[in-house]
């Protein structure tokens, strides 16, 4: 699994790069703020994860972004090394998350 920086996802998202960008948090954080492209497909207690992600996914060679809240936050490596164990080949996780993105909302502390 490998991570990639902002600068190179906003670089494949301006390229319209072939590439299924997928939110891997829960639903409402999803609805409050996501990546723009983005698809929500929850990893946290969701048995269906892989057979959802295969829904979206043309082939295991495709490329596949995963994002969660921010660096601390492990949804992202681990959806990842879940997608690679089930044999994709082309997969990052974007470390940095939503909060990474977009920058921290208004009035949260740092964690």
């Amino acid at each position: 699994m490998q991570a990639i920086s902002k600068s190179q996802l906003q670089q494949w998202i301006a390229q319209k790069q072939n590439m299924t960008l997928i939110d891997v948090l829960p639903k409402e954080n999803f609805q409050k703020r996501h990546i723009p492209g983005a698809i929500n497909i929850p990893f946290k207690d969701n048995a269906n994860f892989l057979k959802e992600v295969a829904q979206h996914v043309a082939s295991k060679d495709q490329r596949i972004v995963t994002y969660c809240l921010n660096a601390q936050c492990p949804l992202s490596k681990d959806a990842a090394q879940k997608l690679e164990s089930a044999g994709y080949t082309n997969v990052q996780a974007f470390e940095e998350g939503v909060e990474g993105w977009f920058g921290k909302p208004a009035g949260q502390a740092a964690a």
